[in-house]
């Protein structure tokens, strides 16, 4: 009998700058104008207001990565902010962005969140595809922004 090889799956925060450096090229394919530099500066700014950054690791290799926040606001009251979401072009299609948006979404319930929010570009249509087919997101609005 030939053996199957077996994937162990993880979902781990990233604290350590060494992590934070190990999911760097991750996250680079979806924040493409981030340097490291600008990468370590921003994830340290963001992290008081209470973002967090979870890696999807595959056999110890991170696959995947969401950066969140809980937030609450008028219009959606405690809910998760999702600010990225991605999964590494040579591991995409195998599932690992459906199993780390099901861990926020679980995080989100025991946090006492109502809703999981996010952004997403208007480009992005295979991604918006993935939200509103595979994982029953609703687009509710536009986002806007003006450059200053």
């Amino acid at each position: 009998m030939i053996p199957i090889p077996s994937t162990i799956f993880s979902i781990k925060p990233i604290k350590s700058p060494h992590e934070l450096d190990e999911s760097f090229p991750v996250m680079n394919q979806l924040r493409t104008d981030l340097t490291l530099d600008t990468y370590r500066e921003l994830v340290a700014a963001m992290r008081p207001q209470g973002y967090e950054l979870h890696a999807l690791y595959a056999d110890d290799v991170i696959v995947s990565l969401a950066g969140i926040e809980l937030r609450i606001n008028l219009y959606l009251e405690k809910h998760v902010f999702i600010y990225d979401l991605v999964t590494c072009v040579n591991h995409r299609s195998n599932g690992y962005g459906e199993m780390l948006l099901h861990f926020v979404h679980e995080y989100a319930l025991d946090l006492g969140a109502k809703y999981v929010a996010l952004e997403s570009g208007l480009a992005r249509t295979e991604a918006h595809r993935f939200y509103k087919d595979k994982m029953d997101y609703a687009i509710t609005s536009y986002s806007f922004r003006k450059q200053l």
